[in-house]
């Protein structure tokens, strides 16, 4: 009785264990431990509470769940020392004659550091730190009955779909296989694969297989897959990812560029992902010679379609920047990823060239633009003024010969 007051004191304060955000200085092993419905069933469970920051601790425990009433803790609390890396604990299970239905039935092992000055009163509300062992046991269904999972697994640009299978029903399974429909991201389906085909036996579990070579573009794909086990169905959907999301900038153009003004950055982008990417956007720092940042400007945020290219527009105010070379980085973030690339700026007053840029860099500076113009000019000048002293010369030739 007295352990069972202290257990019900304890869930009152459960509500402000989980709003803590302080590291948990416990752990505890086996995380789960499950078995199979036995009408009667009597098992003794062993479980450790690690003491990871090696430091004395009040801990008491506490059942809660659907099996919290087939549940016999054998203390109430303990005392773990410092010099105690880890230390063992125990509980019994009492299964009952019958469940009212079929499936899966859980009970939780609560495990809970209290602070030194706690009592068996409730004088403390409240609790520091708090690690859960799980307990699931499984009563079987009359018939037959088939969890499945899907497992994914890539290896040298090949697929392995594996499809764990577990027999929950009293009944054997003579045959199971399964069948997996794989989509794009535009919900298009893309390849239709089949599994081995194999028995499985009351309460067993084994796994269904198959390979696949996909020559697709990298992206975001959904698996569909239908376990067909003695005319019955079970479906599980999962989706997956097939090479690395990428995003590949092709080329900047920087236009009429000129020291001191507002330089214009356009980058071409393309989506090399097979699913639509939203909330992309470029960031560009300079570095001043001391390392630190002197700029950092970054373009709106654009949705890029799938496999599709998009332009993406940043501005950089080049007031008081002087000519110069700088360190730079290019950075393309989309959702938790990026891709950047370290760069230099070499700039005069009309251009400014990015070096280690891959892609194509196109700048038109000001200043540039019409010294070309005034060369162009020039250079016609010149040859007209030539074709015209050439004309006269041999006109006058012409006179003297006659």
């Amino acid at each position: 009785m007295k352990a069972n007051k202290i257990n019900l004191k304890i869930i009152l304060v459960l509500v402000f264990i989980f709003l803590l955000a302080n590291v948990s200085a416990l752990g505890i092993t086996p995380g789960r431990t499950s078995m199979n419905f036995e009408a009667g069933l009597h098992k003794d469970v062993s479980f450790s509470v690690l003491n990871t920051e090696k430091k004395d601790m009040n801990i008491i425990f506490a059942v809660k769940g659907d099996l919290a009433e087939y549940i016999i803790l054998n203390q109430a609390s303990s005392v773990i020392l410092s010099t105690e890396n880890s230390k063992s604990f125990s509980y019994s299970v009492d299964l009952p004659g019958s469940f009212a239905k079929p499936g899966l039935y859980e009970g939780e092992i609560m495990v809970i550091e209290t602070p030194k000055d706690f009592d068996e009163e409730g004088a403390f509300v409240g609790a520091t730190v708090a690690v859960i062992s799980q307990v699931h046991v499984y009563v079987p269904y009359p018939n037959k009955y088939v969890e499945a999972e899907l497992n994914v697994l890539e290896n040298n640009g090949k697929l392995t779909f594996i499809v764990p299978v577990i027999s929950r029903g009293k009944l054997d399974i003579v045959n199971i296989k399964a069948n997996i429909d794989i989509f794009n991201g535009a919900e298009e389906k893309i390849a239709s694969l089949e599994t081995n085909t194999d028995t499985l036996n009351s309460l067993e579990r084994k796994e269904l297989f198959v390979d696949w070579n996909p020559e697709v573009n990298p992206g975001r794909y959904k698996a569909v897959v239908t376990v067909r086990y003695d005319n019955e169905v079970a479906t599980v959907l999962k989706e997956f990812n097939i090479g690395e999301m990428f995003l590949e900038i092709l080329e900047i153009n920087i236009k009429d560029f000129e020291l001191g003004e507002i330089a214009k950055f356009d980058a071409l982008v393309e989506n090399k992902w097979s699913s639509n990417l939203k909330d992309v956007y470029l960031n560009i720092l300079v570095y001043n010679s001391e390392g630190e940042i002197m700029a950092d400007f970054k373009s709106p945020t654009y949705d890029i379609n799938s496999l599709s290219k998009s332009e993406m527009v940043a501005y950089w105010d080049t007031a008081g920047v002087h000519e110069g070379t700088y360190e730079g980085k290019l950075i393309l973030k989309y959702g938790e990823k990026a891709t950047d690339k370290n760069i230099q700026m070499k700039i005069s007053q009309y251009d400014l060239e990015v070096v280690g840029f891959t892609g194509h860099v196109l700048v038109k500076g000001k200043g540039g633009s019409l010294n070309w113009n005034f060369i162009l000019i020039l250079i016609v000048g010149i040859l007209v003024v030539a074709n015209v002293i050439w004309f006269v010369l041999i006109k006058r030739l012409l006179k003297k010969k006659r």
